[in-house]
């Protein structure tokens, strides 16, 4: 593997419309569909996003890229703070605590990228399953979170998928790989400094792929599904306050939407959530593309009004 080096690269974009066949349609289940973007580059290195981060303003992100890098780009907005257009993008590599740039994909495969309440980051990888946190993009790891021991033994590609931050010290993650007879998938809670092994209730073929934590407490979860003759669809799943707030608390997550054709949809790997002056939530949805050229990065803003 190349190691990846700093440096802006050209990203152009298209506008992308909820229903190609129906393109005035704005409503999937429970949220409104605001606009999103087609986002493509002639630079080898643009591809493979599975976390974001979005500014509090939304006039740029964070992404993380599981071959090793991070992506930041900067957007012109409309009047509604909706991305238009993207007006400067760059690449910065993933290193470890010594600085040294990743190279290897066993160590570089990131899954999910988090703020911190006090400003850092965190980004989980799989194969080596691991948490590290960063002071900001681009430069060397400065601590590792402790994880439980049985997360050392999930399968090398089915490690952390989605990471939520909880208020405290809280901690949600969610694995795609390993899944109980029961058909549940394994997840992590940690609170009050101690971390409780969960599951997560899986249904229909989907998994997860990202979660984030909503002001009032809750959680919602991105869930993705393939099958060569149905295609992608993904959907968002909401955990309420009340289930989200403790280790004994059952889980049985609400569906918010769900995408599949004749829908714009691809492999969705990657949510974070930023509360709007009117009480709504937006929801940025962004797709891995797998460095597949059949494939694209997508990325979609969506509202919750309040209820």
């Amino acid at each position: 593997m190349t190691p990846v080096a700093a440096g802006p690269i050209p990203v152009r974009d298209a506008e992308l419309v909820l229903d190609p066949q129906n393109p005035s349609l704005r409503q999937v289940g429970r949220l409104d569909y605001l606009g999103g973007l087609v986002l493509a580059s002639e630079d080898s290195r643009f591809g493979g996003y599975s976390g974001l981060v979005v500014d509090p303003d939304g006039g740029g992100l964070w992404a993380i890229s599981d071959t090793g890098h991070w992506l930041r780009l900067d957007f012109d907005t409309d009047a509604m703070g909706l991305p238009r257009h993207v007006a400067r993008a760059e690449i910065l590599p993933l290193r470890d605590a010594q600085g040294r740039i990743l190279e290897d994909k066993r160590d570089s495969d990131a899954e999910a990228l988090r703020r911190t309440a006090d400003g850092g980051w965190l980004v989980a990888f799989e194969h080596r399953h691991r948490i590290w946190r960063y002071a900001e993009p681009g430069g060397r790891a400065v601590g590792v979170v402790a994880l439980p021991d049985a997360l050392a033994g999930q399968p090398a590609n089915g490690g952390i998928e989605a990471m939520a931050v909880l208020s405290g010290d809280g901690l949600l993650l969610l694995s795609e790989g390993e899944v109980s007879a029961t058909g549940r998938g394994a997840a992590w809670l940690h609170r009050g400094g101690q971390w409780w092994a969960r599951s997560w209730p899986l249904a229909d073929d989907f998994a997860p792929t990202d979660a984030v934590a909503l002001p009032d407490g809750s959680v919602v979860v991105l869930e993705r599904f393939y099958r060569p003759l149905a295609g992608p669809r993904a959907r968002l799943r909401l955990l309420p306050p009340t289930q989200a707030a403790g280790p004994d608390q059952a889980w049985q997550p609400l569906l918010l939407a769900e995408l599949a054709r004749p829908y714009s949809v691809d492999n969705m790997e990657a949510l974070d959530a930023r509360p709007a002056a009117d009480g709504s939530v937006w929801f940025y949805v962004m797709s891995d593309d797998n460095r597949n050229a059949l494939q694209r990065t997508l990325l979609m803003v969506f509202r919750l009004q309040p209820q």
